[in-house]
C-alpha cells in the first residue's frame, strides 16, 4: 500500500491569493467608474460609487427603491428578484422602456456604462411610479422640477 502526499507550494498559494486580490481591486475600480456618472446625475456623491455595499443602497435609492432592500442582496433567490426590480426602476428614472430593463438585467455593468456616460437624463425617483417607459420627460433632469416657463400651481 502506498500513499501519496500533497503540499502546496507557499508561492502558488502566494500567488493565487494576490492575484484574487487583484481582481477584485480591478471589479471594484470598473463598478466604481460605471456607477459614478449615474451617482452624479441623481446628484449623489461620486464617491459613494467605490465603496462597496453603500453603492448598492445608493443604486436602491436612486432607482426609487427602499434602501432596506440591500438585505436581500443576500438572500439566495431573492437577490435575483432585487437585481430585477433594480432593472426595471432604473431604466424608469432614466427614462428607458422594457428593452433597457432587460439589458440592465443581463449586461448590468455595460449598460451602467451607458446610462452614466450616455445621453440618458434622470429624471427623479418619482419616474419608477410610472409604467416603463412612460415617465414624463419634463424639467432639468428630475420629475416634477419647473422649466423657467412652468409656474407651479
Amino acid at each position: 500500500m502506498t500513499t501519496t502526499t500533497t503540499t502546496t507550494d507557499p508561492a502558488a498559494a502566494a500567488g493565487a491569493a494576490i492575484g484574487g486580490l487583484l481582481g477584485l481591486v480591478i471589479g471594484l475600480v470598473i463598478m466604481g467608474l460605471a456607477l459614478m456618472g449615474m451617482f452624479k446625475k441623481a446628484g449623489e456623491p461620486a464617491w459613494a460609487a467605490f465603496v462597496p455595499l453603500y453603492n448598492i443602497i445608493v443604486l436602491l435609492r436612486i432607482a426609487g427603491l427602499s434602501p432596506w432592500l440591500v438585505i436581500l442582496a443576500f438572500i439566495p433567490l431573492a437577490n435575483i428578484v432585487l437585481v430585477v426590480l433594480l432593472a426595471i426602476n432604473l431604466a424608469k428614472v432614466f427614462g428607458k422602456g422594457v428593452g433597457t430593463a432587460v439589458l440592465i438585467f443581463f449586461f448590468n455593468v455595460i449598460m451602467y456604462f451607458v446610462l452614466s456616460y450616455g445621453s440618458a437624463r434622470y429624471l427623479g425617483r418619482e419616474a419608477a411610479r410610472y409604467p416603463l417607459g412612460q415617465a414624463p420627460q419634463q424639467g432639468h433632469g428630475a420629475v416634477g422640477s419647473y422649466g423657467t416657463n412652468q409656474y407651479q400651481s
